[in-house]
């Protein structure tokens, strides 16, 4: 009886070591590798702009996006209804609109090159690569519109458990 009691012993600490060095190893993270701004001579009030946010996933396991959403500079979310700005994600899976090939395009851009087809909605997406291009549809409802976008919020879940990453941004204008 003490052999099995020591034998249950040992596995539980095993098992417990083992999950730790799992949570200590596991850096699940999304990381901004490029991205683009509207400059602001290109603004047209109401016509939509699409900027490339390349980034990359480094963890073990294979997130699935639950929603991205932008915080403005007071920490509240940028909402549907925001007046000045209207932010559309998508996820560009055949990495058409890097970044560091290409500035912010216009709708009409977008359209001639036959890009709106490959934008798919973020919401439920699994990352299934390192490399990942995230696509905005930015429409500026307001010729005075300033940068009041600061971070980018990425909510996912990873093997069961919520997450919630931040990433810092200077804003959708120049």
């Amino acid at each position: 009886m003490k052999k099995i009691v020591a034998i249950v012993i040992v596995l539980f600490v095993v098992l417990v070591g083992w999950l730790y060095y799992v949570n200590l190893t596991n850096v699940d993270e999304f990381r901004l590798t490029g991205y683009t701004i509207i400059q602001k001579d290109k603004v047209k009030e109401n016509e939509p702009m699409y900027l490339s946010y390349d980034m990359q996933y480094h963890g073990n396991g294979k997130p699935v996006i639950k929603e991205i959403r932008f915080i403005k500079t007071d920490g509240s979310f940028l909402t549907a209804d925001d007046e000045a700005l209207s932010v559309t994600a998508f996820i560009d899976e055949k990495d058409s609109t890097l970044a560091n090939t290409n500035g912010a395009i216009t709708e009409e851009e977008a359209k001639e090159l036959n890009l709106l087809e490959n934008y798919i909605p973020v919401e439920n997406y699994q990352v299934n690569k390192k490399d990942l291009n995230v696509v905005l549809k930015v429409t500026v409802r307001d010729e005075n519109y300033k940068n009041n976008v600061t971070a980018i919020e990425i909510d996912y879940e990873l093997l069961g458990s919520k997450e919630t990453k931040q990433i810092l941004i200077s804003g959708f204008v120049e």
